[in-house]
């Protein structure tokens, strides 16, 4: 996904993001979580592509984690609070804390 939203073509895959808003009602919370994480990526990307369009769905009161999410990184780690603290936005309104660096194109 991340190659197809950094291509010359990003916008063409951007419009193909659509989601039922009303859906996210009825997702368990396995499915909630996947959408979570995924939205966070969508905006961290789309927030840094011109002209890119962004759905409503992505902005979802239901698309945040109860606990914060650190892949990679020890609950004790020191490395998971500063990855906290220094979040982009997109990050910190979800709890969802990727490592940026892994989102950023080469």
């Amino acid at each position: 996904m991340l190659i197809d939203l950094y291509s010359q073509n990003y916008k063409i895959y951007f419009e193909k993001l659509h989601f039922n808003v009303e859906a996210i009602e009825d997702l368990n919370e396995e499915e909630l979580d996947k959408l979570t994480k995924l939205a966070t990526v969508i905006e961290y990307v789309v927030n840094r592509q011109p002209g890119a369009k962004l759905y409503d769905w992505i902005y979802s009161d239901k698309l945040k984690l109860e606990d914060p999410y650190t892949p990679g990184v020890e609950y004790s780690d020191l490395g998971r609070v500063k990855r906290m603290i220094s979040a982009p936005k997109e990050f910190s309104t979800r709890n969802v804390f990727y490592e940026e660096e892994t989102l950023k194109p080469i």
